[in-house]
C-alpha cells in the first residue's frame, strides 16, 4: 500500500480504515482470519508495531477478536458494527462491543460462530429432508446452548455494570386476536 503524502491520517489508522472497508464490502467475512501483524506490516508497508496497533484498534472497536495461539478473526457482528462511511456505528442497536472485556467478547463471538455453523447444518438437513441429520444437529445446538448457559448471565452482569439497558421481549401492546377453533367432526 503506497503512502500518500497528502493523507494526514496516521499509518495505523490507514490500515484500520482499509480493514474496515474490507469488512463493509464483504471481502472480509465473519470468522475470517486476519494476517499476523508481521504479514500485515509487509502487506501495508508499515512497521510491525504499527500493524499491531491497527490490530488492537480493530479489536477495541469490536470488529475483531483474538484467540491466543490462533490469531485475530473478524467478529460475527463486524459488518453490522461498521458504518457506511467506514467508521464504526456508535449505536448499532445490537449487543455493544465489549471492548473493555475482551475475554467476554471473544466467548460471545466463538459461541455465535459455532451457533451459526450448526444452524446452517440444520437448514441443509431440512432441505435434504434428512431427519436423522436434522435431529443430530438440533441436539448439537441444544448441547452448545447448555454448555454456554453462563454466557447469558455474564452478558447481563456486563450490561448492568456498564449501565446498558437489557433488551426486553415485551409482548405487543395490541390485543391478540382470538384463535379460531375448529368445529368437531361428527
Amino acid at each position: 500500500m503506497p503512502h500518500d503524502a497528502d493523507d494526514k491520517r496516521a499509518l495505523f489508522q490507514r490500515v484500520v480504515d482499509d480493514v474496515v472497508d474490507q469488512i463493509r464490502t464483504g471481502t472480509l467475512k465473519a470468522g475470517d482470519a486476519l494476517p499476523t501483524a508481521r504479514k500485515m506490516a509487509d502487506n501495508y508497508g508499515v512497521a510491525s508495531m504499527t500493524a499491531q496497533r491497527a490490530l488492537r484498534e480493530l479489536q477495541h472497536l469490536g470488529l475483531t477478536y483474538a484467540v491466543v495461539g490462533k490469531g485475530t478473526f473478524v467478529h460475527p457482528l463486524a459488518r453490522e458494527r461498521a458504518g457506511t462511511d467506514g467508521k464504526p456505528v456508535p449505536d448499532h442497536g445490537g449487543t455493544p462491543a465489549m471492548a473493555d472485556d475482551p475475554d467476554l467478547n471473544r466467548r460471545v463471538a466463538e459461541f455465535l460462530l459455532r451457533q451459526n455453523e450448526i444452524a446452517g447444518r440444520i437448514v441443509d438437513a431440512m432441505l435434504a429432508k434428512d431427519l436423522h441429520a436434522m435431529n443430530a444437529a438440533t441436539q448439537e445446538l441444544a448441547d452448545l446452548k447448555a454448555a454456554h448457559h453462563s454466557l447469558d448471565d455474564d452478558i447481563a452482569k456486563y450490561e448492568a455494570n456498564a449501565g446498558i439497558e437489557p433488551a426486553t421481549t415485551e409482548p405487543p401492546t395490541e390485543a391478540a386476536k382470538p384463535r379460531r377453533t375448529r368445529k368437531p367432526r361428527p
